[in-house]
């Protein structure tokens, strides 16, 4: 008897399910992980494709499992398979993940030992393989074109001696016009991405707000691009600020000081390393240069969110480079990303992705920094 992990879900929208099998499907179906060994189970609309495409190491079709599953006492149908799975596996006790649904949980619970696991489907993708890594860089090289395609607009931007507005090909330019563009851009490119942010001046300083409405000369406009990779699913993410007219010198300096910021960021970045000692550094290095966080009750301001987050089939995906305390190894990949946002002056944030080496670190994003234009 052994424990098995289970998911029931869409490996559309689930990284680790996709992970299990590399094989996509946008209604949800079982699987199981019994040590080295994938098991999923799909019905006859997907069973000749996942037998075909996927990496599991065994595909049963739904309807003949249930067809022998042999506990009639069940009615809910997805019950009676993980039932048969389990003997048919000699499974003593379930694992699952945190988003489980919470229906089926309910009436597991009842018949099967089963308890959660969140540390193990937030960790078993924590080390990219060679070929994780290529993709990751392939969905960056991605994201480096979309933002200079984005630079090429505002560059040829013009401003307004009246307005404060951005003119581009004689009408204004808005940030769900430029975020259209981007996004535009990117899907003909093999890449899928919603959400991108553009935004300008004081809504640059929430550092998740996608911006709407004219964008503005002489403020800072900050792109934060993070496409997925159509063919395998991978993502890429960067951040860029520009800022097009006149800076003032107080807008010169908080960029240089996110700039210097990142760069001795990745400078510290090796095996061994804490994160947490790198989000400590990063709030120390604001706060001996002057921008030091600042709370109110209504607003915080200053360095206000982590130094990063991992990359990969997720979005967001362990390691999180924040308080939390991970102790960086070789082969994980995650954002480094340190911004400050100021009410008065707006965000500057500039975000790339690292893997960490045997020795370091190395970038697998690229990109100008250029940043007045």
């Amino acid at each position: 008897m052994t424990e098995a992990y289970l998911i029931y879900a869409s490996s559309d929208r689930d990284p680790n399910l996709f992970y299990w099998g590399n094989f996509r499907a946008p209604d949800p179906f079982l699987a199981l992980k019994i040590d080295e060994k994938t098991i999923a189970v799909v019905s006859t609309l997907e069973y000749g494709r996942c037998k075909k495409d996927s990496t599991f190491s065994e595909v049963l079709l739904w309807s003949d499992v249930l067809q022998v599953a042999m506990d009639q006492s069940v009615k809910d149908n997805c019950c009676k398979v993980i039932l048969h799975l389990q003997r048919a596996y000699q499974v003593s006790s379930f694992i699952i993940p945190d988003d489980f649904p919470a229906h089926l949980y309910e009436t597991l619970r009842k018949l099967v030992p089963i308890r959660f696991d969140t540390v193990f489907f937030q960790t078993q993708r924590r080390f990219k393989s060679a070929s994780e890594v290529e993709h990751i860089k392939t969905a960056c090289q991605l994201t480096s074109q979309a933002i200079l395609y984005a630079r090429a607009i505002l560059k040829k931007s013009r401003t307004d001696a009246i307005q404060p507005f951005l003119y581009y090909r004689e009408k204004v330019l808005t940030s769900e016009r430029l975020r259209s563009a981007i996004e535009c851009y990117c899907l003909k490119k093999g890449g899928h991405c919603t959400g991108t942010i553009v935004s300008c001046s004081q809504q640059a300083a929430d550092p998740h707000c996608e911006g709407t409405g004219p964008l503005c000369a002489n403020e800072f406009i900050v792109i934060d691009v993070f496409p997925r990779l159509n063919q395998n699913g991978y993502y890429g993410d960067m951040t860029r600020t520009f800022l097009k007219g006149v800076a003032s010198i107080r807008q010169k300096q908080l960029f240089a000081c996110v700039q210097s910021c990142q760069r001795e960021l990745i400078g510290c970045i090796c095996p061994g390393v804490n994160t947490k000692d790198l989000m400590q550094f990063a709030q120390n290095y604001f706060e001996q240069n002057g921008f030091g966080l600042r709370k109110t009750s209504d607003v915080c301001e200053g360095f206000i969110h982590s130094v990063g987050h991992g990359l990969g089939l997720g979005l967001h995906e362990y390691p999180s480079v924040g308080t939390n305390s991970v102790v960086l190894e070789p082969n994980m990949v995650f954002t480094v990303e340190p911004g400050l946002y100021f009410r008065d002056f707006g965000g500057v944030r500039i975000e790339d992705v690292v893997q960490v080496t045997s020795t370091g670190c190395q970038l697998l994003s690229r990109c100008p920094y250029q940043w007045i234009l």
